[in-house]
């Protein structure tokens, strides 16, 4: 049972370590590079949205000077690096 409950783990952790690298490549991408044309960028949005939908909805977007912030991809980040900090817990 140790070693089923040590391969989820890991593997979680991996799918969360790959999943934060794609939206930190998305948010470079998107804010200093004309990306909405670009595949790559397509494909991040593609893997990364279903993730980040539904912690904007609770978020919502900030109003700041006429501009929107949205901090939903820093939010979801945070949450997956406090999840990724409690994994290697659950084996012991």
């Amino acid at each position: 049972m140790q070693i089923v409950l040590t391969l989820f783990s890991n593997t979680v952790f991996l799918l969360l370590c790959l999943l934060e690298t794609a939206v930190f490549v998305r948010i470079i991408l998107g804010s200093f590079f004309a990306a909405d044309d670009s595949a790559l960028y397509r494909a991040l949005v593609f893997m990364t949205e279903p993730f980040i939908l539904p912690v904007r909805a609770l978020l919502g977007r900030l109003r700041i000077n006429g501009g929107l912030l949205d901090l939903s991809a820093v939010a979801f980040s945070a949450a997956a690096v406090i999840i990724m900090a409690v994994l290697p817990a659950v084996t012991v």
